[in-house]
């Protein structure tokens, strides 16, 4: 079996599908093919198998480890989003606003896992309208609270303890859920756009829970860890990127740069990903 060919040939079909055709499943085509006596998940694999144009062998070693059905109240029930409400705000070309996966929209939900010689994209739908937080910046989505997001997240939050560092603010998921643990006595947030510092400070950071252990240093990602010493940090978490696709170099740098630290431990945010690309 050669699966490096499968490989690339999964991965193709399914980016052309996320960046062009993200929508064409819907509930009317689901109810339609369910009728005939399948399940709904079932009726999607169909449907998005039909999509893909996927031969047998990827029907049968990569549809069913790859495709998930999600249940929105997992999500809406995690603290940051019980905890948290996003109303619309903006700051120069930065815009806080709620967006939503329509019903059976297929997304990336997590990080790659690897089967074997297998590499398989983990990606998911809702049967309903799901709703979540991002931030736009002239129009472009670059920040958001997704299932991906929660997902690709959980072990670096379970790893984070002492003083912890995060590169990247984001919508502060990843400090609020750092934060809230015991053994996590500060976060500190390096971002180097004041407006994002901004929009957050005003809108969201007043309802952090454990707002006293957050600081916002303004700042490069890479001049800070010029300046930063080995120990400062206990635990240090990098997401100053949008995907795997311009994280590659990023993440390339900051490998280097982390070499000179034993005493700090780093992780990257969607790191299988970003390893497979390179």
């Amino acid at each position: 079996m050669d699966w490096q060919r499968l490989n690339g040939e999964i991965l193709s079909k399914v980016s052309r599908y996320l960046t062009f055709a993200e929508r064409a499943i819907d509930t009317a085509q689901v109810d339609e093919v369910a009728s005939c006596g399948v399940s709904r998940h079932r009726a999607v694999e169909l449907l998005f198998a039909n999509y893909l144009d996927l031969d047998g062998l990827a029907q049968k070693y990569y549809l069913p480890y790859m495709l998930k059905g999600l249940d929105k109240r997992e999500y809406h029930s995690n603290e940051y989003y019980s905890n948290i409400s996003f109303d619309y705000a903006s700051n120069g070309e930065w815009e806080l606003k709620k967006d939503f996966y329509a019903p059976y929209e297929i997304f990336v939900q997590d990080d790659f896992v690897y089967d074997f010689q297998k590499v398989l994209p983990q990606l998911g739908y809702f049967e309903e309208v799901f709703q979540y937080p991002a931030v736009y910046q002239d129009g472009r989505l670059w920040m958001s609270v997704t299932p991906n997001e929660i997902n690709t997240m959980k072990e670096p939050i379970s790893k984070a303890r002492g003083k912890t560092l995060t590169f990247g603010l984001g919508l502060g998921y990843f400090a609020y859920m750092c934060a809230i643990k015991e053994n996590v006595t500060s976060v500190t947030i390096v971002e180097k756009d004041k407006s994002v510092i901004q929009l957050f400070e005003q809108n969201i950071l007043p309802q952090f829970v454990c707002k006293d252990k957050i600081r916002i240093i303004c700042d490069d990602a890479f001049d800070f860890i010029e300046k930063m010493r080995d120990g400062e940090y206990d635990y240090a978490f990098v997401d100053i990127y949008h995907d795997a696709g311009d994280g590659a170099e990023t993440y390339k740098r900051f490998k280097q740069k982390r070499s000179k630290f034993s005493a700090t431990k780093f992780d990257f945010w969607i790191e299988k990903t970003i390893k497979y690309y390179i």
